[in-house]
């Protein structure tokens, strides 16, 4: 598992190191040959848990904890991955003011997935931008039509269509990612649901 990490990782972007007993596991970002010292991604086993913390200049942030190894790895690569997403994966820029919700999809359609979001509806496993009383409110719909709520204060179409297309460009990597991990995941699993509320800002 450790060398599957270290894959999607790359090695030349990233020192991944584990102790004798694979307790614990730390990665650090290596650029230009240059390994930074200053920020440190950490997986701890726990008495069958698996937390994942964030070192920053010695300020220790503990992300979340997971139950199941192998999603505990791969959640742990995605963290990292993450970390640098808006520099790695910059989103294009959408117009100032978007007037209706069929210029937003359009807006949208050109560079998002059109399976992972929708507008003004519910929709399965799907980033949806819903109008509330003229507030516009950005969640997650999950496999049981659920609905989590991202956001809900935003005051215009066009800025709850920025935030719609922030977090579904990222949702639609993390699907990515998976893919090019080749892990199989249960979305009824409570890891999965805990790993969405993470890479998501979910309110409830």
């Amino acid at each position: 598992m450790i060398k599957k990490l270290v894959d999607f990782l790359g090695e030349d972007r990233y020192i991944v190191d584990s102790d004798k007993d694979r307790k614990k596991i730390e990665v650090r970002e290596r650029a230009n040959g240059i390994v930074n010292q200053d920020i440190i991604f950490v997986l701890a086993c726990n008495e069958l848990k698996y937390e994942l913390f964030k070192l920053s200049r010695g300020t220790k942030t503990k992300i979340m904890t997971l139950h199941d190894k192998e999603v505990a790895i791969f959640y742990f690569g995605i963290m990292i991955k993450m970390s640098r997403f808006k520099t790695i994966c910059p989103r294009p820029e959408l117009k100032n003011t978007i007037s209706n919700e069929i210029e937003a999809k359009n807006c949208l359609s050109r560079f998002l997935d059109s399976n992972l979001f929708e507008i003004e509806n519910y929709k399965k496993d799907a980033i949806c931008l819903i109008n509330e009383k003229n507030t516009y409110v950005v969640g997650y719909c999950d496999i049981d039509m659920i609905f989590h709520t991202i956001s809900n204060d935003n005051s215009s179409l066009t800025m709850g269509a920025k935030v719609l297309a922030n977090f579904t460009w990222k949702y639609m990597y993390f699907k990515q990612m998976i893919k090019e991990y080749a892990i199989e995941l249960d979305q009824n699993q409570v890891d999965y649901k805990a790993i969405l509320r993470n890479l998501l800002n979910l309110k409830n």
